[in-house]
């Protein structure tokens, strides 16, 4: 790579110190971001918890803990914690058992099961929870898909519309986190391992269930535990079904304390706590666990995957139908729903219509505006986001100084917090009564929902830029400083260059992420002016069937493509990097071909 010389003579390093003071200032004013973006909204949250009169009309500043006790003395808010922990638990047990199953399938299935079941399980991943929860409410309702199309009287479905419902659709939501961590692992698992307990006599029950399965535990705990964290402050369902069931989740008890009158800060606030700490308790237990032993089963002798073959073709099967209930019965029923004329008039092609689309799209309509908005601000936080995490992980990386200590552990621990907490902590934090005199109180604007967009995505960015560039050999920095190079010309012309695949990757996922993202968009969007995520939901709380699964599926379309092309550009930049390199590589080589030739 080319760097072009300063006054064509060679740097001096700067001395360690210097180096330090620098890297250090660079990282205070990331801090600053980070501190405006996420620990200002979590910290003024937390305040309010302790001083529970601080965002009153007349403030103050008087400690109590009286209105925290007040909360969890109530009905309402100790049943959805115990809803949350106890259905949070099952769905993560659930989850990990079909997550297991759907792994152990794809590993050995044919390379067709394999690409179905992996293209299945990573769509499941990428829908928003109260998309999938609004198609298991059409497919299974009185009237729904379901008894349409069987002639089922009403009733039939009671059983669904209670908790074991609940968690079953949950586990079939979340069993992909499971998935994506067993399947590597498992891929990995040396055979040296199963072959050592048939050499002792063990049969395939005693290998898979005394050696195969606790040498993926560190994967199982991971995924199992991320299910968990997703579940218990899960937005979506307790958004879309949970109503419906009548069954109190914490994460729409912190929804419900800001949106009645007059709003109860303190139990917003107190939920929102608890909510972050069995969440951070669940990842904390997780990693206490790890620390008990090694799990170590990949080394130079390693030969690959150990599971023995006869159950392959099974559970492959079995993982594709369990995909296949996941994936295509909610979206399927959302989908049929979206061609339907009325509910009346049965599932038949002669009451197909497009009418639902093209009242949706047809210009003026509500559908096209929270469209266009929405793609607005998903535009911004996804340019905003893989900018800022380009920059910061870059900091961290790089310019190690306390500053980005502190920077490395921000980013870490807020990985943990929700998508509904993070909103509560905005409304505190941005309409502070501190903020008046010096105009800046930013609740209920686009500024407000945007920033809580880019807070939302930003620290997924930053872990997987600062995962990039950790393969990054450090020389190559001193050598473009020697070359006298500054930190930005580095940054745009030799790291970006070798992490754009990465880089680029964090675009896409802020940009569909925030396309349906409904925490934040419910809680803070300006009056007037409610985003995509929000004009769906409220379609079928209005029970605006046809119209809100028409939006749905042209979300899914929209975000679905958006998937692709950023997996485009990602596989045309790792093609460009691996020619350049080839090029690079063949014309090293050549000199020393030509001093070989013989004269």
């Amino acid at each position: 790579m080319k760097m072009p010389l300063n006054n064509g003579s060679m740097q001096i390093l700067p001395s360690k110190r210097l180096e330090q003071l620098r890297g250090g200032a660079s990282a205070a004013s990331s801090l600053l971001v980070l501190f405006i973006l996420i620990v200002y909204p979590l910290a003024a949250l937390l305040l309010q918890i302790v001083f529970p009169h601080i965002f009153d009309s007349t403030m103050s500043f008087l400690p109590s803990i009286q209105p925290l006790v007040q909360v969890f003395a109530d009905k309402g808010n100790y049943m959805a914690v115990l809803n949350s922990l106890g259905i949070g638990i099952t769905a993560a047990i659930l989850a990990a058992m079909i997550g297991t199953i759907t792994a152990f399938g794809s590993v050995k299935a044919a390379k067709m099961t394999r690409n179905m079941l992996n293209v299945s399980v990573w769509t499941i991943f990428f829908a928003p929870s109260y998309v999938i929860a609004e198609g298991w409410m059409i497919l299974m309702q009185d009237g729904g898909i379901f008894a349409q199309a069987f002639g089922l009287p009403n009733g039939w479905s009671a059983w669904f519309f209670t908790r074991y419902g609940l968690i079953f659709t949950m586990a079939l939501r979340y069993f992909p986190f499971v998935h994506m961590a067993m399947e590597p692992a498992i891929r990995n698992m040396g055979i040296e391992f199963v072959n050592a307990g048939r050499l002792l006599g063990a049969s395939r029950q005693q290998i898979v269930w005394k050696i195969v399965l606790p040498l993926l535990t560190p994967a199982l705990l991971a995924g199992a535990s991320i299910a968990f964290a997703e579940g218990f402050g899960d937005f979506g369902f307790a958004a879309a079904i949970a109503p419906q069931m009548h069954i109190p989740l914490i994460s729409y008890q912190i929804y419900s304390a800001l949106n009645e009158a007059p709003v109860n800060y303190t139990a917003a606030a107190s939920l929102s706590l608890l909510l972050i700490l069995v969440t951070g308790g669940a990842l904390w237990l997780q990693m206490l666990w790890m620390n008990r032993k090694t799990y170590v089963t990949v080394s130079t002798g390693s030969k690959g995957s150990s599971l023995p073959a006869a159950r392959v073709p099974i559970l492959s099967w079995i993982g594709l139908s369990l995909t296949t209930v996941a994936l295509i019965l909610p979206i399927g029923a959302t989908f049929l729903e979206s061609l339907l004329k009325s509910d009346a008039g049965g599932i038949g092609v002669s009451n197909w219509s497009f009418q639902g689309y093209i009242d949706v799209i047809k210009n003026g309509s509500d559908g096209i505006q929270a469209i266009s908005r929405s793609f607005t601000y998903s535009l911004i936080a996804a340019v905003f986001t893989m900018g800022i995490g380009l920059f910061f992980a870059y900091k961290m990386v790089f310019r190690k100084s306390f500053a980005t200590r502190i920077l490395n552990m921000v980013t870490m621990s807020t990985i943990a917090v929700p998508g509904v907490v993070l909103a509560a902590g905005f409304i505190f934090a941005w309409n502070a009564k501190w903020l008046v005199p010096i105009h800046l109180v930013l609740y209920s604007t686009s500024a407000c929902l945007a920033m809580a967009y880019i807070a939302g995505s930003l620290p997924y960015s930053i872990r997987l830029q600062v995962g990039a560039m950790s393969q990054l050999s450090p020389n190559l920095m001193k050598a473009a400083q020697v070359l006298g190079a500054k930190s930005g010309k580095i940054l745009w012309s030799i790291v970006f260059p070798l992490v754009s695949a990465t880089t680029v990757s964090t675009f896409f996922l802020a940009f569909t992420g925030t396309m349906f993202e409904l925490p934040a968009s419910s809680l803070l969007y300006p009056a007037g002016e409610p985003p995509f995520s929000v004009v769906i939901a409220s379609k079928f709380n209005a029970f605006e069937w046809e119209q809100g699964a028409a939006l749905t599926m042209l979300g899914l379309v929209f975000v679905f493509g958006s998937f692709l092309l950023g997996q485009y550009f990602v596989s045309r930049l790792e093609h460009r990097k691996i020619t350049k390199q080839r090029k690079q590589n063949m014309e090293i080589k050549s000199p020393e071909t030509e001093v070989l030739l013989p004269v």
